[in-house]
């Protein structure tokens, strides 16, 4: 796993690097951490696999540098912010730019570690072995964006294109059942809620750009309750 730590202050991004370290030794993991004061500079990099992004920052503050990390890559980014102002969990939701966790400075090592279990679970753990044609495709659970019944088939859309599998679309919605970010919206189409743009009462926009029609009456309260476990 590798992971990205930004602070404009070396000496907060020396406390995250030591702790994560240190859970890394703990579990076992092969965990490689690399540190940056600036997120213009972060964003030169290649994508890494999770991001912990301080809020408030002079150059480029978190919300800016999150927006851009999804743009140039489409929004198969895993991000989670560091702040010590109360109001900003919030903020960083209403600004629908993907957050999937929230962590208050100083950062606890037990909630911190609480984060990274359920991460390196949902994303490291999520790995489908799916029918594609004669083949089986290894994908993982994070980067679907959203699945669609096709005929018999599920064609499942990620950030860099998408491909037909053989499972039923039943099937499929069993299959994405086990991981909690995935809803089904529609009779036709099941949308994994880490990739929700936006959303009003008849659709929803997915990272990728696409708009989804919307007929679960019961997806926004869903939705919410999902991304607040998420920031907890």
């Amino acid at each position: 796993m590798r992971i990205a730590l930004l602070d404009d202050e070396p000496k907060e991004n020396e406390n995250l690097y030591a702790l994560i370290n240190s859970y890394a030794i703990q579990r076992g993991y092969d965990i490689k951490c690399e540190t940056f004061t600036s997120g213009i500079e972060l964003l030169t990099r290649d994508r890494f696999d999770l991001y912990f992004l301080d809020y408030v920052m002079d150059e480029m503050n978190g919300v800016e540098v999150g927006r851009a990390l999804y743009e140039r890559f489409r929004g198969a980014v895993t991000i989670c912010y560091l702040t010590g102002i109360e109001a900003a969990a919030s903020e960083v939701i209403n600004a629908e730019i993907g957050a999937v966790g929230f962590l208050k400075k100083p950062v606890s090592a037990k909630l911190l570690y609480q984060k990274l279990d359920r991460f390196y679970k949902v994303s490291f753990s999520g790995r489908l072995q799916l029918k594609n044609g004669l083949s089986v495709e290894t994908v993982y659970a994070r980067e679907i964006i959203y699945a669609e019944a096709a005929d018999k088939r599920t064609r499942i859309h990620f950030p860099s294109g998408e491909g037909t599998y053989r499972h039923s679309f039943s099937e499929m919605e069993r299959i994405l059942s086990a991981y909690p970010s995935f809803f089904r919206i529609h009779r036709s189409y099941i949308v994994n809620m880490l990739h929700v743009k936006s959303y009003d009462v008849k659709s929803i926009l997915t990272t990728n750009g696409d708009v989804l029609p919307l007929k679960a009456k019961d997806f926004a309260k869903v939705y919410r309750n999902f991304i607040f476990n998420e920031i907890k």
